[in-house]
């Protein structure tokens, strides 16, 4: 290993596309080592293995396409196109929402049709003086989800309407929040008028941003791009990581997991060498020629003794877990592969039934069902009384009842607590480590992933921003990404 090395620190799917996009549009040539903390590779496209109950997601991943042929085609060709389920047009993304004590299955956004006429008129009229008014367009960069959503959709909906969502799933009033917390879940549209109505209204882009189409089935083809959603037919996300592994393995990436890496030698403003410390203290120098980094801004800033000790981060008032059901018989969500639990009062956060759009999963095992639960302090958190208080929720919502006989059950706890408090301190933190990463001059030292640029969450995004830092270089060489992918 004396050869200069291309390191990417992580082994996400993000990290794993990238090391596949640097051999094909970067770097034919590079030698490629991926170190991962880990045992496993594949961070939330991963799975959990409970052996004779069989696999789950870790919480629900679909790949959804970025329009962006370079990146998708390295994906879906992973496996033959008869192994996938293709999820399109009204199919894509099958989302619902559990609020105001109801499961909304035919729209992912808060439904406001059946109100009180005078409720609703008063709705109607805010959203249209937003859009007259137009103040969204005048806001400062940093604003708050707060302002955001006001501007969007004028004050009093806001407060009355969106206020106590948000309260729901932050513990804190949106003006605490960062603007990316209008995006984590469905709260830019609401639905206020039939699908006849707005057959006409969708016309316009100022309505169509605010007003939702009240029928995620019926919706008319209506959209920007024909972005489809891909999921092996044979349920388990993590085997199409195995099988990506398994290219860059026979293409000559190393994969050493277990390991972290240390003490960054930098000269000339580049990192020469790293040192990469596996579990069981055996160590070993690289000689390195670019390090991207997808396993989070600040340890990229410790491992460059970056001080951070002067910022202080917004705790979560939640413990983020997953748990994973197999029941004996089908969850009643009708056709939602998801929703989402707005009402106070719940720590259900989504519910996922995995064989609505897998329907292999609940093969000679029952059917498996994932509640993503954030539990509150004082909450009793061991295993039993987390599984009984989700359990109980999910009769509450009407996804099961008392007939329901449960086959497995298991509680995983999320590392670092599970989903990040989006507040303006956290948010602004993030951008505060991404300039002095900056400010430190590293020239071969590429940050990519969650948060490493505004608004960058989802895994799209994260893949988009991945392969445009991948080919910004002048070797940058368009190949067939189809070609020679199969591992047999």
């Amino acid at each position: 290993m004396n050869n200069r090395k291309t390191v990417i620190a992580g082994s996400g799917l993000s990290a794993l596309m990238m090391a596949r996009m640097i051999q094909l549009y970067r770097d034919p040539s590079a030698e490629i080592v991926i170190v991962e903390r880990d045992a496993n590779i594949g961070g939330q496209f991963g799975s959990f293995d409970y052996g004779e109950h069989g696999y789950f997601d870790i919480g629900m991943h679909i790949f959804y396409e970025s329009c962006i042929p370079e990146i998708d085609e390295l994906f879906t060709s992973l496996l033959p196109q008869e192994e996938w389920h293709i999820l399109d047009n009204n199919y894509k993304d099958i989302a619902g929402l559990y609020v105001n004590g109801q499961l909304q299955t035919k729209t992912p956004y808060v439904d406001l049709r059946n109100l009180p006429e005078a409720e609703w008129k008063k709705y109607v009229a805010e959203i249209f003086y937003a859009i007259h008014t137009r103040k969204k367009e005048d806001l400062p960069e940093d604003s708050n989800a707060y302002e955001i959503l006001k501007a969007h959709f004028g004050t009093v909906l806001t407060d009355e309407i969106l206020v106590p969502i948000l309260e729901k799933l932050y513990l804190t009033h949106p003006r605490n929040l960062a603007e990316i917390a209008t995006h984590l879940t469905a709260i830019n549209r609401v639905a206020l008028f039939d699908e006849d109505i707005m057959i006409d209204l969708m016309q316009s882009p100022e309505i169509r941003s605010r007003i939702c189409y009240p029928n995620q089935f019926t919706l008319p083809p209506y959209r920007v791009n024909q972005q489809r959603g891909f999921y092996p037919k044979k349920y388990g996300m993590f085997r199409v990581l195995q099988q990506l592994k398994a290219v860059l393995e026979k293409s000559g990436v190393l994969f050493l997991t277990s390991s972290s890496i240390s003490n960054l030698v930098i000269e000339n403003n580049k990192v020469t060498t790293v040192t990469v410390t596996a579990k069981d203290g055996n160590k070993e120098d690289l000689q390195i020629k670019e390090l991207f980094w997808t396993a989070g801004l600040p340890s990229l800033a410790n491992s460059l003794g970056i001080k951070l000790n002067d910022l202080v981060n917004d705790k979560k008032k939640t413990e983020g877990m997953y748990v994973n059901f197999l029941f004996d018989k089908s969850p009643s969500m009708e056709e939602l592969y998801y929703f989402y639990c707005f009402d106070k009062g719940y720590r259900s956060f989504r519910v996922t039934n995995y064989s609505a759009y897998c329907p292999s999963a609940s093969d000679n095992r029952g059917f498996p069902v994932c509640v993503e639960f954030w539990a509150l302090e004082g909450d009793a958190v061991t295993e039993e009384n987390i599984i009984a208080l989700a359990k109980k929720e999910l009769e509450q919502f009407g996804v099961i009842d008392s007939t329901y006989k449960i086959h497995f059950a298991k509680v995983e706890r999320l590392a670092g607590g599970g989903f990040p408090l989006p507040s303006v301190t956290n948010i602004g933190n993030m951008n505060i480590i991404n300039e002095r990463i900056a400010a430190a001059g590293i020239e071969n030292i590429i940050a990519t992933g969650v948060l490493t640029e505004k608004n960058v969450f989802f895994i799209k995004d994260v893949l988009i921003n991945t392969y445009n830092k991948v080919i910004n270089s002048n070797n940058y060489r368009p190949v067939d990404p189809v070609s020679s992918v199969f591992v047999k």
